[in-house]
């Protein structure tokens, strides 16, 4: 994001919104807000309809529940909290200070002091341009996060093709043989022929040879089958995850460690299984003359590698202040 300010006009304002009076009950704002499906409440003197504060269920649970106060005689008034209203043309970094010096989700637009809505401080987060110069990293960029978007994502396209889409269409194997030294694993008679076969992703294949896994004779065979899923299926999500991370951390959105490193960790996990269970298929069952797919192994690698890099993109670029930055600093 740029420097530019923003305000709560441009916001989403949210206009599904409860009021209450001060004098009511705790009680009463309870129903309410059952009644209406919200946890909070804007609390307002009803005979000037002057907004006051806002009552959140939270509230209701720290100031009634636990003090173990009468919840039928309790005025709202003096449960909920304090927190001035904002204007439309209020700055969204404003809007968001009172709501974090507060603790609080919820804060109330008015509009020539007549209530319009409700801001959170979620829809505020989003809009709060990031000033900060993030000084971990190797490669010095002006815009960190939309540097680390780019890098992310196409890291994360280049490893899903390399490391899954490939060897599921067959250009290349994790392991080759030759026909001949697999008769007894492929449970097939002798060709004129002695084909190269190379085994992929679900099966093995050759010229005018294409075996599924599931269809050799080892147990272990269907174990792979399966990894192999769920390789395919955590290549899909990682990719998915990486971009929408990246991206999110672009518009100053907070998503969770399991989706930034977990997932997409995964993936390099089941990629670098998959060698070793083809490997101990291999050495467990009958002994036949296999080869390394050199360059299947290489590209492999490469997307493994790549994927960890998406992932630790943090540590790849630092940023740059702007001149103009500097120079608001100097005349500060």
């Amino acid at each position: 994001m740029s420097l530019k300010e923003y305000f709560v006009r441009d916001l989403v304002i949210n206009d599904e919104y409860g009021i209450i009076d001060s004098n009511a009950t705790i009680q009463e704002a309870a129903k309410k807000m059952k009644e209406l499906g919200v946890p909070d409440l804007v609390v307002i003197k009803e005979e000037k309809q002057k907004v006051i504060g806002v009552i959140a269920d939270f509230d209701i649970v720290q100031n009634v529940v636990a003090e173990g106060t009468d919840a039928k005689t309790q005025k709202v008034i003096s449960a909920m909290y304090k927190i001035k209203p904002v204007t439309i043309d209020t700055p969204v970094t404003e809007a968001f200070t009172r709501m974090r010096d507060l603790n609080v989700n919820v804060v109330p637009v008015v509009e020539n002091e007549k209530l319009i809505g409700v801001a959170t401080i979620h829809d505020c987060w989003s809009y709060i341009p990031d000033t900060t110069v993030d000084e971990v990293g190797l490669i010095p960029v002006k815009n960190t996060k939309v540097a680390e978007f780019w890098f992310a994502s196409v890291c994360a396209i280049i490893a899903f093709t390399l490391g899954i889409l490939l060897p599921l269409s067959g250009i290349f194997g994790f392991f080759t043989g030759k026909y001949s030294d697999l008769l007894s694993l492929l449970g097939m008679g002798p060709m004129a022929e002695d084909p190269t076969l190379f085994f992929t992703l679900f099966d093995v294949r050759g010229p005018g040879i294409l075996m599924p896994f599931y269809n050799l004779r080892e147990p272990i065979w269907i174990v792979i089958d399966i990894f192999s899923i769920l390789m395919l299926i955590s290549g899909i999500i990682s990719l998915f995850s990486i971009i929408y991370t990246s991206f999110s951390d672009t518009r100053n959105l907070e998503t969770g460690w399991k989706m930034r490193t977990i997932i997409p960790g995964l993936a390099v996990f089941f990629m670098a299984f998959e060698w070793i269970l083809l490997s101990i298929a291999f050495a467990t069952t009958t002994q036949p003359v296999i080869h390394i797919d050199t360059v299947g192994l290489i590209l492999s690698i490469i997307s493994m590698i790549l994927l960890l890099l998406a992932i630790n993109r943090d540590y790849i670029f630092r940023g740059v202040e702007s001149p103009e930055v500097k120079m608001n600093e100097v005349s500060t």
